[in-house]
Formats: C-alpha cells, structure tokens, sequence
C-alpha cells in the first residue's frame, strides 16, 4: 500500500516571500512496511529474496574473478521427531494383542507361555510338566526312542533337547538306558544284589571259559556268575538250581549249611528243619507227617523199608 506525500519544491525566499505556493504535482513515495506491530506484513506477502551461491568448487568459472568471504555460518540441521500415525499400533499393544496363556492338551489347563515346550519335528506343543512325566513314564516301559505323545505324528524327543525339562535322576537313567540298547542281550547282566542292580557285561575272550565267582565292580561283592545270584558259599551251582526261588537268599544258604553240618531232616512235606535228640530213624513233624530221619521217605511204622532199618 503506497502512500501520498506531499513534495515541495525549494523556491528562495526572495522570490517567494508574498507569493502564493501551489501544489503543482502529488509523487507517490513508497514507505516501509513491518516496523511495528501496526503495519505487520502477512506471510504470504512476504517478499522472498533471491539467493546467490558461489561454487568455489568450480575454478574455470570465477577464474579472474576476486571473491572474498564476509560472513560464515553454521547449517542448522533440522530436528526430526518420531511420530506414530492413527494406523500404526504402539509396542505396547502389539505386546498385549500376542497370548500369555495357552492351553496344554495333555492336562487341559492353562499354562503361561514360558511353560511351552514344542515337539522336534512336529508342530505339537504342551506344558513342561506333562512332558516331563510323558518321558517317565516311557522309561518305566524300557522304551528309549520317544515319539510325540500323538499317535501316528512323526515328532520325536531327544535328551539333550528335553534336559530342561526333565529331573537329573530320569535324564541319566534315559542315557543308561541308550547306552544299554546298543550292548547285546546275550552280553549284558545286572548285578544280583537288589540295592546295586549295576549293568554288567560279560566280556569273556573265550568260549569255552568257565568263571565261577565273580566281583561287582560297583558294590565289590560276590556274586555267581554262572546262576547269576550273589555267591553261594558251600554250596554247588547244581544244587543251587534245585531251590526255589524263595529259597535262595543268603539267609537261606546259609540255613541250609548249618543243617548240614548239624545233620538236620527237613520235612518233606512242611519243609520245616527237624533234630532227632534220640531214638530210632522215625520222625513225626509237628504238621503231623512222618517220615524217615535218614532218607525222608514217608512212614506208617517205625521200620524203613529203603533203609531196612
């Protein structure tokens, strides 16, 4: 917006003391905008001005030209702040649309996601626990080769990869266990003592070589190799065979010895020791049977008719 300013020529006093002065012309002065908050000039009126750049760079172009630095300043790097339109989701809610729970197929019930435990080889996951006892219990059958608790899925387990998850008792007892299947039957045996129960592995160079007593290596006691029982002192392998099986203990052998140096009878039909003090070779046994004190045949008289006596 221009504005009318009044301009009067410089007449001398002389020749215009009485005279009249007229306005000959109005000329149109421009005045400066922007001084105060009164004439404030609005951004889009704003006069952009042309910006010069000299490229140093280029020697060919200002060769004969002199040029001289006034002024330097800093570039101003411009801030940049990270935003997140109406669309984009937060961390925070991608964090809580994923599942903290799930729910285990084998016991049903729901499990935090760090209790999940995947099958190799198979989508197929559950809760740690019931994997833990599914392992178990396959152990207690003297299976080694575990598959995925679903019938016909091809996943499987392994040791290494279930030791997390798994009691250090039921983890060694699955590595005995493989270590077992790969020894033949024909070659491996337990020591006969029931509180040692160590695998052993009969390593004879021989055939034909014939070992009858025998070590542990883990409990150091004695023990048969040929009837696979703890050493029966005093008493032959055939003989030995001849017992029941409630009757092989060392309790019981050593029983028998002493009747036998004491030249005890046992009943044939109670199975009871008996002692003759005196008398003739008829014995009667408290369950009522009698028989005779030195071959053990049955008796209706005092007369033995295979002895004769």
């Amino acid at each position: 917006m221009a504005t009318e300013v009044l301009e009067i020529l410089n007449i001398p006093d002389s020749a215009a003391d009485d005279d009249e002065v007229s306005v000959l012309y109005v000329k149109s002065v421009p005045v400066k905008r922007g001084t105060s908050r009164l004439d404030a000039i609005p951004v889009e009126n704003y006069p952009l001005r042309r910006k010069t750049v000299i490229d140093l760079s280029q020697d060919s172009l200002y060769y004969d030209d002199e040029v001289k630095l006034l002024y330097s300043f800093t570039r101003s790097r411009k801030r940049v702040f990270k935003g997140e339109s109406s669309n984009t989701k937060s961390a925070m809610e991608t964090k809580l649309s994923i599942p903290l729970t799930f729910i285990c197929e084998i016991c049903a019930d729901e499990k935090p996601t760090d209790d999940l435990f995947k099958v190799l080889g198979c989508s197929h996951s559950y809760c740690s626990e019931c994997m833990g006892k599914y392992v178990a219990s396959k152990l207690q059958e003297n299976i080694t080769a575990i598959n995925c608790p679903v019938s016909g899925c091809n996943g499987f387990l392994e040791p290494q990869h279930c030791r997390s998850i798994l009691p250090k008792q039921v983890f060694d007892r699955w590595g005995d266990a493989l270590c077992e299947a790969v020894i033949l039957a024909s070659e491996k045996f337990y020591c006969p003592f029931k509180d040692c129960s160590a695998l052993l592995i009969d390593d004879r160079s021989m055939e034909n070589e014939v070992i009858m007593q025998s070590e542990c290596p883990d409990c150091n006691r004695l023990f048969c190799v040929q009837c696979k029982v703890p050493w029966h002192s005093g008493m032959a392998c055939s003989d030995f065979q001849k017992l029941k099986e409630d009757e092989r203990s060392n309790e019981d052998i050593m029983l028998m010895n002493l009747a036998k140096s004491k030249k005890w009878m046992r009943c044939p039909k109670c199975k009871f020791y008996v002692e003759r003090s005196s008398g003739c070779l008829f014995m009667r046994c408290r369950c009522g049977y009698a028989f005779c004190y030195n071959c053990g045949a049955q008796l209706t008289d005092h007369y033995c008719k295979i002895c004769k006596r």
